[in-house]
């Protein structure tokens, strides 16, 4: 009888119990050109992932994005490239950053040609031109109301006086203007929205879990997960930038406006030509669908809502 019991008990801690659920959560994760929207419960774990440059402020979400701008005449080609807000509940989309250089070229170039007029859509070049000059912005990162990028700016003469520039900046995205990077690391928005801890390792807190990043110095990547209060934690994959968000989506728990909204932008990034990842698992580990492919992204002006 003893021996019976023993074996019994014996069988019983040989065979591996269930792993247990991760806790009740929902956020969205904005980590460079990629955001991901994050679920979990009793029933497990899903990761839905966009490339979506996702920016919060006042209560309000926008999508951060880059369209080009064209000022080019027959024998003057010259194109830049502005930067946009929208704001995800209007569909309004607002300027915050225009290509200032390639402007001043195009009114330079019409003062001393005023007679030029410029392309139209369908117009062709001339087969030798004047000057050409390319302004390229890229995002590279997006904290609180801030947003950092990079501008470019290529000019060719004929007179062989060629330009090359490069410059950085941080613009507040609430009104377009620059801002120090000392203000903007001191602003107690940043500081939230950052989290708690160093470059190797942060924590964002929230009611009943937190979620954690630290730096693998072998993949030179940053392995985000999901932790509850307890200790027990549930990866959720690797990211390649250090500049990551959380979002709470749960408490305050976003209103149905503002959700639909979020649902509406994640589908539209399917435009942009990247195909949304989505993954979802019951235990075990999910297998790493937090990984952006590219640290810069342009997004394409879209129609839909007021410009201004």
């Amino acid at each position: 009888m003893r021996l019976s019991t023993v074996l019994i008990l014996a069988s019983l801690g040989a065979c591996a119990l269930p792993p247990p659920p991760p806790p009740a959560a929902e956020f969205l994760v904005s980590a460079g050109d990629q955001t991901y929207w994050v679920r979990s419960d009793n029933s497990g774990l899903r990761v839905r992932g966009s490339p979506l440059i996702l920016a919060r402020t006042g209560g309000r979400y926008y999508e951060i994005f880059v369209g080009e701008v064209d000022r080019s005449f027959p024998k003057a080609l010259l194109s830049g490239e502005r930067v946009f807000r929208r704001d995800l509940t209007s569909g309004d989309s607002t300027m915050i950053y225009d290509d200032t250089a390639v402007v001043r070229l195009a009114e330079q170039y019409h003062r001393q040609h005023p007679t030029a007029r410029p392309l139209g859509p369908d117009d062709d070049p001339d087969d030798n031109v004047d000057i050409t000059a390319v302004g390229e912005t890229d995002i590279l990162n997006v904290l609180g109301p801030y947003i950092a990028f990079e501008h470019r700016l290529s000019v060719e003469r004929q007179d062989e006086h060629d330009q090359d520039d490069t410059t950085r900046a941080v613009i507040d995205l609430r009104n377009g203007r620059p801002v120090e990077l000392d203000r903007m690391l001191r602003d107690p928005s940043v500081q939230e929205a950052a989290g708690e801890g160093g470059l190797l390792s942060r924590r964002w807190k929230h009611d009943g879990y937190d979620v954690v990043a630290r730096y693998d110095s072998v993949r030179r990547l940053n392995a985000l997960a999901l932790r509850d209060r307890r200790g027990r934690e549930w990866r959720l994959g690797l990211v390649p930038t250090s500049f990551v968000q959380i979002f709470w989506l749960d408490k305050p728990r976003i209103d149905p406006q503002t959700r639909h909204a979020l649902a509406r932008a994640f589908n539209d990034a399917t435009t942009y030509g990247e195909t949304i990842q989505q993954v979802s698992y019951k235990g075990g580990r999910v297998k790493s669908p937090l990984r952006s492919r590219r640290h810069h992204v342009k997004r394409p002006i879209r129609p839909r809502g007021r410009q201004t």
